[in-house]
């Protein structure tokens, strides 16, 4: 999976040489911003897997409120980017909970690395909150944290570098690919059926030529996938 980054970072210079160390170690930049009131929306609409986050940001909005804001609205990592490490900038950060504290100038190797660990750090805070045996598990979706039963998810949906989660009443899109969501469910009852699809099989209403019907949708069977499904369903 091709991780995909934004930068809000006021120096164009820094922002340049930023993107260009991402995009040599194969990582995206899907957008960069020198504010955060203009960072913020496109961050909203983008769905990025990380930020990097300049603490010294010019604007009404400056990093630390910015930093605020995305871990109350959004599920993704950020790291702060600053030429401060003093005592009370620390102080001033700890609160938003970052998951990295770059120090400038850097390397492109303490970069990257940084990176890599603040994604894996926040995988296993998901997995925490999804792990086996959990009825329930949350998504952050417009500045609230939703509550989903697994009993009541219908499917799952691949969606580019996302996924939708299809419940009995809802659709909600989360900044995960279909793979990453599957193997954080760690539930027997979720089986992919097709490259685009994880079905609950006990929400199969029926299954006909090729297709599963749950509710009022009707979901190809990958023909790699048809075997595995039909060990899963009893039939007299």
């Amino acid at each position: 999976m091709t991780t995909r980054i934004y930068i809000v970072e006021d120096e164009p210079l820094i922002a340049d040489t930023i993107q260009l160390a991402l995009e040599k170690e194969g990582y995206v930049v899907c957008g960069s911003s020198d504010n955060a009131e203009e960072a913020l929306p496109e961050i909203e609409e983008l769905l990025p897997d990380l930020v990097l986050l300049d603490i010294n940001i010019e604007g009404e909005i400056d990093g630390i409120a910015c930093a605020k804001y995305i871990q109350e609205n959004f599920e993704i990592p950020f790291i702060f980017l600053t030429s401060l490490s003093d005592k009370d900038t620390l102080e001033k950060v700890t609160h938003t909970n970052p998951a990295g504290f770059l120090n400038k100038p850097f390397n492109e190797t303490g970069l990257c690395s940084n990176i890599e660990i603040a994604l894996n750090k926040h995988k296993r805070a998901f997995k925490r909150k999804t792990k086996k045996g959990n009825d329930t598990f949350f998504i952050k979706e417009k500045g609230r944290l939703i509550k989903i039963n697994k009993s009541e998810v219908l499917f799952l949906e691949a969606f580019d570098n996302y996924a939708y989660i299809i419940t009995t009443t809802n659709k909600h899109l989360v900044s995960y690919t279909l793979k990453d969501i599957h193997s954080k469910m760690e539930e027997p009852s979720f089986i992919r059926i097709h490259r685009s699809y994880v079905i609950n099989i006990h929400k199969i209403d029926a299954i006909s030529n090729g297709y599963v019907i749950m509710q009022s949708h009707k979901l190809s069977v990958g023909k790699s996938y048809k075997d595995d499904l039909m060990s899963h369903i009893a039939t007299l």
